[in-house]
């Protein structure tokens, strides 16, 4: 086998000289481990999320560039990667300063179950250039025997994603007998969160390495060190709680905010969510407000104080006094918020669950003038389990979150459901009624980072779940 870098780079869609310069000091640490062909994950040099961007000429052309300047970064140990162009997203074999574009396109990253793309790498019979073809079709007859195969997964993480992808890859190598590499991007692009995790399974179906969850790395794998390693991935509730982690952080800073704000009386996990930062990122300057609102007690806004204060978790608190007049005063004190996040460059945060989202209508209008929304994915009763002691749930609110993931995250129809359990129909039907009234808002709110929804998938269909 040779002896094969493997990076995983951490991206930015559309930050051409932060990408690039990642991309270049991952290489050299392969290249400093004697690397004899480093392998890079498609998309690593543009971003995945780019949206509109790739629509852009001047993005197309500072691409262009970007991979121009990149070959010239290169030595004589050649970086293999995936970038986009007029046919899709093709291979480019970078060495010497030049970029020689491959024959191999890479298909859309598939949904599903449908098994990731293959592809095999061969060395030529003067060992100084790489093929690279789809793992099936008949190689050139310039060529030695397979060096490697490739698999090129490009799918934002969601639960369950790395069991399923390490099982098809210890599947390809024990059909093969050649090794198999999986290579995949790490981190956050705005809600969606790349999972990491490339890894390395030898022809006797051993595993030679993993990268590290949700962060960049890189590995140089050689025959010297390719002993079998049993290595679990995270329990799925480990990997939830450091995407959440991960996201909240990679959201905040790539955003390039030094700071954020919060209100710490939103609901039942204001609080969490504070702590959490200040967790992340101890640096942060996280500042929570205590606005003054009817029907919150005056010793709630006193214990919530002195939790958050410089004696519990370190949050700078500011409060704001009741504003009579004849606007709403929680739309009144939201916009308050708005406008002193505005004035010291903070990020403005919602504290709001996916159960608050979908049951609690009266919080909606203010979560609208905030910027980002960490835990609008995840239910109550979720959250509970994940960090015990924070939250507590009512004894019905597991039975209520159950039915709302059943409707919104599974897509399943509210008849169908109501079929299923016919003692709780009006419950259904309740919940139904509500979402329904609230997608309009819903649709306006800020973005959520994607930890439970599976990335790609409407959130709730407009017709037919909903409205049967």
């Amino acid at each position: 086998m040779l002896k094969t870098g493997l990076i995983q780079p951490e991206t930015i869609p559309g930050h051409f000289p932060r990408n690039l310069r990642t991309i270049v000091e991952l290489y050299r640490s392969c290249l400093d481990a004697g690397a004899e062909l480093v392998l890079c994950p498609p998309l690593a040099l543009s971003g995945v999320h780019t949206g509109e961007l790739a629509l852009r000429s001047g993005f197309r052309t500072q691409h262009r560039a970007a991979l121009a300047y990149l070959a010239r970064e290169i030595a004589d140990v050649p970086l293999l990667l995936g970038a986009t162009d007029a046919e899709g997203i093709r291979f480019h074999l970078l060495r010497n300063g030049l970029s020689f574009p491959r024959q191999a396109v890479i298909p859309p990253s598939p949904h599903g179950k449908e098994r990731v793309p293959v592809f095999g790498i061969w060395r030529t019979e003067d060992e100084a250039v790489f093929s690279i073809a789809p793992w099936g079709e008949i190689p050139p007859p310039h060529v030695s025997a397979t060096c490697l195969l490739l698999r090129t997964p490009a799918n934002a993480w969601h639960e369950g994603l790395l069991e399923q992808d390490e099982e098809e890859a210890h599947l390809t190598a024990r059909e093969t007998g050649l090794p198999v590499f999986t290579a995949r991007l790490a981190g956050g692009e705005g809600p969606f969160l790349l999972p990491g995790a490339s890894s390395v399974w030898s022809g006797n179906e051993n595993l030679l390495k993993r990268l590290r969850l949700f962060e960049r790395d890189s590995a140089v794998i050689s025959p010297e060190n390719s002993t079998g390693t049993d290595s679990p991935l995270p329990s799925p509730e480990q990997q939830l709680r450091h995407a959440l982690r991960k996201g909240m952080e990679d959201f905040i800073l790539k955003s390039g905010y030094g700071a954020v704000c919060l209100n710490l009386l939103e609901n039942s996990a204001s609080l969490l969510l504070a702590e959490l930062l200040k967790e992340t990122c101890p640096s942060l300057e996280v500042t929570g407000f205590l606005p003054s609102l009817p029907g919150i007690p005056e010793e709630t806004r006193e214990r919530v104080q002195a939790f958050a204060g410089t004696a519990g978790i370190g949050v700078r608190t500011v409060s704001f006094p009741a504003k009579a007049g004849g606007l709403d005063e929680k739309a009144a004190i939201a916009w308050l918020m708005r406008q002193w996040a505005e004035e010291e460059g903070a990020l403005l945060l919602s504290s709001l669950t996916g159960t608050d989202i979908m049951t609690a209508p009266r919080f909606l209008p203010a979560a609208l003038a905030a910027d980002f929304m960490p835990l609008g994915d995840l239910y109550e009763t979720e959250l509970a389990n994940l960090f015990p002691g924070f939250i507590s749930p009512a004894p019905e609110a597991a039975r209520r979150d159950g039915f709302l993931i059943r409707l919104h995250r599974e897509h399943e129809s509210a008849t169908e459901l109501a079929n299923r359990f016919p003692e709780s129909e009006r419950e259904i039907r309740r919940l139904q009624r509500q979402a329904r009234a609230s997608e309009w808002t819903r649709l306006k709110l800020p973005p959520r980072l994607m930890l439970r929804s599976i990335p790609g998938t409407q959130e709730t269909p407009y017709i037919h779940r909903l409205a049967d």
